[in-house]
């Protein structure tokens, strides 16, 4: 499946408002936040989580715990304006807004992380090396 088959023609603040109710973590730039409720989204610029208002455009990324597995993903790699190491050399892109991208996050927690388009580079396609 070609990546640009993933788009999708919604914003952030709109796939956020779907997500209301969801255990949420923001990541930014030196904040350092556990994670809580994603209580509101506002029609245009804030999110509200534990009582606190976000800027969801000028954050890293927000990651969405308590979600289904996407079907129809594709393996991707990401490149960011921040630090990540490797974290995103190899993860299942879900969909791409018109100003965020959607991927889809395994691990000991599964969830998805919502990356305003800001934040990225660049995204590749990802082979997997056949094992013989």
């Amino acid at each position: 499946m070609s990546i640009l088959k993933l788009r999708k023609n919604i914003s952030l603040q709109q796939r956020l408002a779907q997500l209301t109710g969801h255990l949420v973590e923001i990541n930014g730039e030196g904040l350092g936040l556990e994670p809580g409720r994603l209580q509101r989204v506002f029609k245009s610029n804030f999110i509200q989580v534990q009582g606190e208002l976000f800027v969801p455009l000028s954050l890293q990324s927000i990651r969405v715990f308590d979600i289904n597995p996407a079907p129809g993903t594709v393996r991707v790699g990401l490149r960011t304006t921040f630090n990540t190491g490797k974290a995103f050399s190899s993860i299942r892109l879900v969909g791409i807004g018109t100003d965020f991208i959607e991927v889809q996050f395994k691990g000991k927690f599964p969830s998805r992380i919502l990356f305003p388009l800001n934040k990225i580079e660049g995204i590749f396609p990802v082979r997997l090396k056949s094992k013989n």
